[in-house]
């Protein structure tokens, strides 16, 4: 769970910085790089909300806790999301300030949210399930993953995942990493660019 959390964290740190510095002919790619983080926050707390939480609520409390914070951020998630869309359609003119205070007004709740929410699924408290009932609830979830859009949500998390410190993330069957990296990764390639890392996890030329 960290390591998709990191991805989620560098993203919005990558758009504050370079919210700046875009290029007139960069705003569309980079209206649509937002919108791949805001999908990607989206898809992950839609499979939590209806897959894990529920699963995990049975014996452990804390996910209320969980539920909650989701609702204080949402929002803000959804007005950056807006905000790019009306962008891409010419209906807003591009202002890198109003995108960094969009930011900046959920920042620190998700933030704050994405390292409470480590304990609360930590190997001691899923310890507290039957390995079957728990493998169980994994593979549907595996299965959601899978449904997520394959041209920006996986290009997006491969591309702000460190591959130097954990190689092997994210745990995608060999077929589907290859099609992410080398096919998925192109087709909105433009977008990629605001990005920390390449297709293969590597620091690449920061956007300037």
């Amino acid at each position: 769970m960290t390591l998709i959390h990191n991805t989620f964290i560098r993203g919005l740190n990558s758009i504050h910085e370079k919210a700046g510095l875009v290029r007139p002919a960069d705003v569309p790619a980079f209206m649509g790089y937002i919108t791949s983080l805001t999908t990607a926050i989206h898809e992950h707390h839609h499979g939590e909300e209806t897959i894990i939480f529920p699963f995990l609520q049975t014996k452990l409390d804390k996910m209320k806790d969980n539920l909650k914070q989701h609702e204080r951020f949402s929002g803000g998630v959804n007005e950056l999301e807006n905000y790019a869309k009306r962008v891409s359609v010419k209906k807003e003119q591009y202002d890198a300030q109003k995108v960094k205070s969009l930011i900046e007004a959920f920042g620190s709740d998700i933030v704050e949210h994405l390292g409470d929410e480590i304990p609360t699924v930590a190997p001691e408290e899923l310890a507290k399930f039957e390995k079957a009932d728990l493998d169980a609830m994994v593979e549907v979830h595996e299965k959601h993953i899978k449904q997520q859009p394959v041209f920006t949500v996986f290009p997006f998390v491969l591309t702000h995942h460190d591959a130097s410190a954990v190689p092997q993330w994210p745990p995608l069957p060999s077929a589907i990493s290859w099609f992410a990296r080398n096919i998925a990764y192109r087709v909105h390639s433009s977008y990629w660019k605001f990005s920390p890392f390449d297709n293969h996890g590597l620091p690449h030329a920061a956007y300037a």
